[in-house]
């Protein structure tokens, strides 16, 4: 019950966090342009963009997006441990735990580095979104038995993030149309909502049904 909790808090979380940072911003947060990174930016001014003009960045409220990395990352941490024992043991369970890990500090790396302070940790950081992606996917594979509903769930949401990884990589090489009108931070996007949306919806059915039956989840 506490992993699920954990879980959809890290989700919820970061998603009002999100919002607020964004809204504080003058001239106006471009969710087509702007990167979710751009939220956690520590100074004002243009910063370069991959196939594109230089867009401006200004985030008052940094602080605030930088400790919600961290804290969604502590959070995924704590969820993936406390949960590693609920799932069908093997392999696939074990490995997508480990990648749970990963992601987890990858989002703290991110909150720690904000992009204009050390871009090459930052980078690195924001390798949790690949990971995330091939998280939702082993773990749905583990379900598949057990609970297929909830696994049809990850499989839809690991192809969305693994589209959104892959156009976004190979938007920024190879130029624009490959971000179907959503620009480099809608697709940034695509890629890395999938894990919130996956975060919520197992933390939530696992948190409730541990509520239900604490004996048996």
């Amino acid at each position: 019950m506490v992993g699920g909790a954990a879980w959809a808090l890290a989700a919820v979380q970061f998603a009002v966090a999100h919002v607020a940072v964004a809204a504080a911003w003058n001239p106006a947060y471009n969710w087509s342009r702007n990167h979710i990174g751009d939220l956690a930016n520590t100074q004002c001014g243009l910063f370069s963009v991959p196939n594109g003009e230089p867009i401006y960045v200004c985030s008052p409220l940094h602080a605030v997006m930088n400790a919600s990395f961290v804290l969604n990352g502590v959070l995924v941490i704590v969820g993936a441990l406390l949960l590693w024992k609920h799932w069908p043991t093997g392999w696939l369970a074990d490995t997508a735990t480990v990648l749970w890990v990963m992601l987890g500090f990858g989002k703290i790396l991110v909150g720690l580095a904000p992009e204009n302070t050390n871009i090459g940790l930052h980078l690195i950081g924001c390798l949790n979104v690949q990971l995330g992606a091939l998280g939702i996917l082993l773990l749905s594979m583990v379900l598949f038995r057990s609970d297929p509903v909830l696994s049809r769930i990850g499989m839809v949401l690991a192809a969305i993030g693994l589209f959104g990884t892959v156009m976004g990589t190979i938007g920024e090489y190879a130029g624009t149309s490959l971000y179907l009108g959503l620009g480099s931070g809608g697709m940034q996007r695509v890629a890395s909502y999938p894990i919130l949306v996956w975060l919520i919806v197992i933390g939530v059915v696992i948190a409730v049904r541990g509520l239900r039956n604490p004996l048996r989840v």
